[in-house]
């Protein structure tokens, strides 16, 4: 969470019950764990997904909605913890962003003030979590349940892990490890990431190139944490130094995938009013969906 629009966005609404439960205590976390439903068409897989939340956490339905959709549509079990020190952004933060994003006449005294005050209250958890909630300090307790993961899955199981925002810094870092200390065997079997936050293009290829792990990345044309030129000279690097296309060539491969006109956030957060990027929410889901099925 390094910008204003990892704070803002859309609660999105969801009707009866999620899939998925909390439990109280996954290998050290509160985490919500969901299935495929027994409507699923996919054929149920041994694989499990790391879903690694934006800044809001478990607290925000779009998060679960989402590890349901990703359970249902690629077979595999999806775990979601609690994992920010200090706690997540509770929801209501998007309500006083958007009183301060509003535009406003300089000579609108009471809107300036309402703008003032909806300013003040986000601060009140903005800067606690900046404090507190870099994704580098969960790094190493993410490693270790991480690999607790993969080592409780059955045989022919793989690993993916999927990041968004906040998340995705920790994705990424995932990638560079291996599933059990000193060990051969690469942690994450396959990578997707959204507007991840707090990266450089220097940790996508280092991860990429770490241990080989299949990389996918969803990023919004106006994002401005990681633009699309920046990311392009990343892609540009490693064909230099892989001498690969990220089709396979040397066991390298990767996907970068560039929506046009949509912010930071749209995966996760995108205003259903807002037709392009609901529309980019809807195809970065696909394009993750499409990756973990071919990869896990």
């Amino acid at each position: 969470m390094s910008c204003a629009a990892c704070i803002s966005g859309s609660i999105h609404a969801h009707s009866g019950d999620f899939v998925g439960k909390e439990t109280p205590d996954h290998h050290g976390y509160r985490t919500y764990i969901t299935t495929p439903p027994s409507t699923a068409q996919t054929k149920p897989s041994p694989s499990t997904i790391l879903f690694i939340c934006d800044a809001f956490g478990l607290d925000l339905p779009n998060n679960k909605i989402l590890a349901d959709r990703y359970a249902a549509s690629t077979g595999c079990t999806v775990v979601m913890p609690a994992c920010i020190p200090g706690g997540p952004m509770p929801p209501v933060v998007m309500e006083y962003m958007d009183a301060v994003l509003a535009p406003v006449v300089w000579w609108d005294v009471l809107g300036q003030l309402r703008r003032m005050a909806a300013v003040a209250k986000a601060l009140r958890y903005f800067v606690p979590m900046i404090l507190k909630g870099h994704p580098k300090k969960a790094l190493p307790q993410l490693v270790e349940y991480a690999r607790k993961v993969k080592a409780e899955m059955p045989q022919g199981g793989k690993l993916g892990v999927a990041g968004f925002c906040w998340g995705g810094f920790v994705s990424i870092k995932l990638m560079k490890e291996t599933a059990t200390p000193g060990g051969a065997e690469k942690l994450v079997d396959a990578q997707f990431c959204a507007h991840p936050s707090f990266i450089t293009p220097q940790m996508i290829s280092e991860g990429i190139e770490a241990q080989k792990s299949p990389f996918a990345i969803a990023l919004g044309t106006k994002d401005h944490q990681l633009s699309k030129p920046n990311a392009q000279e990343v892609e540009a690097g490693l064909r230099q130094s892989t001498g690969s296309d990220g089709e396979g060539e040397n066991g390298f491969e990767w996907q970068f995938k560039y929506y046009e006109e949509c912010g930071h956030g749209f995966a996760v957060r995108a205003a259903p009013g807002n037709k392009t990027e609901a529309q980019g929410a809807e195809d970065a889901a696909e394009q993750a969906i499409a990756w973990f099925n071919k990869h896990l």
